[in-house]
């Protein structure tokens, strides 16, 4: 990677990262932070909205997110007496929050992505909640997804709902869903045919967040296991080298170049015309599925080598803003959000998944087999890291990878590089 090329990028990374650290259980530095509020009660006794409150919540930028946001409200209201006016978040929902909490006027409770769910921590914007429903939170959501809220001890939002990669097939093509992609690697010799553009797998090998379940293959672990230590990429690894393997044998199971398959319209039509077997993909694309009539099923991620390959998890919460003047019935109302009516409203009307433990009473979703394979997969999964050099890895791995997979660049060429474009962008940090 040329110098031009790393300084651009730095660039761009001093407006999306701001903050000096954005590692899980770092304090917050309430002494430095650019706004002031309320602060979490040590009560334990049950909270209560406060007279005459009114709130106003920020979904995240889904239309169908509006409509789930409108739905809970007015069930909110039904349970507490406590009007909600639902606005429709965007992708800016983090930039909004920070220049309201200056301001101290805006939304009660917005929704975050959880990697950015660590930098408004940090930047003191958000409301620690109350001990007294902290219990309940952790009673009902997972564990997994509970991390990506808690800081230094502290609870700072209610994670809401929860996406993660899984392997959908077709059932008109796959007669027994494959357990190892040994046997999908196997099935693929005989079917594949690229110049009529028919594979039995297919997947998009030019983005590093689907390349990471081969990468991490034989125990590769970004930033450590815990994926916190910012500043152990671990590209010198074995591990890595042998991930890096695993990129490049995955072609013969896809024999496409890597950026035509970042093409998701072409590859969900492949899917919904039948023409391919399998798929790695989500949540976010069940409703294209269903309503292409596709008789499919969903699988978690297959071993290789009798390995299990890890996944990225991705979960949004619901966080409440430290200058609220109802801090109160705003926690109750996040709290609320993960509740089994708002999971109902959730899967109903957002086509989404709860991030509550145990679904066994949220109507439609407890009997859906597709949505319990992904949950079932996303307690396996691994939060994607929410550390500011996150962005270098995706850069590097946005590089190389693709290079691996289309035979550009040997495995061993590649981790060279990959160490080598790591160390540039660190010196350039300081």
């Amino acid at each position: 990677m040329k110098l031009k090329k790393i300084l651009a990028f730095t660039l761009c990374l001093s407006v999306a990262f701001p903050l000096a650290a954005c590692k899980s259980n770092v304090p917050v530095n309430t002494a430095n932070s650019t706004v002031s509020g309320n602060t979490a009660s040590e009560s334990t006794e049950a909270l209560t909205p406060e007279k005459g409150a009114a709130l106003t919540f920020r979904t995240s930028g889904d239309d169908s997110d509006l409509a789930w946001g409108n739905a809970v409200a007015a069930k909110f209201k039904e349970k507490y007496g406590v009007s909600v006016t639902v606005q429709k978040g965007t992708m800016d929902n983090l930039k909004k929050a920070k220049l309201e909490a200056v301001a101290k006027t805006g939304v009660d409770v917005f929704m975050l992505a959880h990697d950015l769910s660590y930098q408004a921590i940090v930047q003191g914007i958000l409301l620690p909640f109350d001990n007294s429903i902290v219990q309940g939170i952790k009673n009902d959501v997972s564990s997994v997804a509970l991390k990506t809220v808690t800081n230094d001890g502290k609870v700072y939002g209610v994670p809401v709902s929860v996406e993660t990669s899984v392997l959908f097939y077709n059932k008109k093509l796959v007669k027994t869903p494959a357990t190892t992609f040994e046997q999908i690697f196997q099935e693929a010799k005989t079917y594949n045919d690229a110049k009529q553009n028919k594979f039995w797998f297919l997947f998009n090998a030019d983005q590093g967040a689907s390349l990471y379940p081969m990468l991490s293959t034989y125990g590769y672990n970004l930033f450590g296991t815990d994926g916190t230590d910012e500043s152990k990429p671990n590209f010198d690894t074995p591990e890595f080298l042998k991930g890096l393997q695993v990129v490049q044998k995955f072609h013969d199971l896809m024999p496409m170049k890597a950026i035509d398959s970042n093409n998701t319209d072409f590859l969900n039509k492949q899917f919904t015309d039948g023409k391919t077997g399998y798929i790695m993909s989500g949540p976010w694309d069940v409703k294209t599925y269903k309503n292409a009539n596709v008789d499919f099923g969903v699988i978690p991620i297959p071993t290789y080598d009798g390995k299990q390959p890890k996944v990225f998890s991705y979960i949004q919460n619901a966080h409440v803003a430290t200058y609220t003047k109802y801090p109160k019935a705003a926690q109750l109302f996040a709290q609320f959000l993960v509740s089994n009516e708002s999971a109902e409203l959730l899967y109903s009307k957002a086509a989404k998944i709860t991030a509550r433990n145990d679904v066994s009473n949220v109507n439609g979703l407890s009997t859906d087999p597709i949505s319990g394979a992904i949950l079932e997969a996303f307690q396996k999964s691994a939060p994607m890291p929410s550390v500011k050099r996150i962005s270098y890895f995706w850069s590097v791995i946005g590089e190389i990878g693709p290079e691996v997979f289309d035979g550009e660049l040997a495995p061993e060429d590649a981790q060279k590089k990959a160490v080598s474009e790591w160390d540039s962008f660190i010196q350039i940090e300081s």
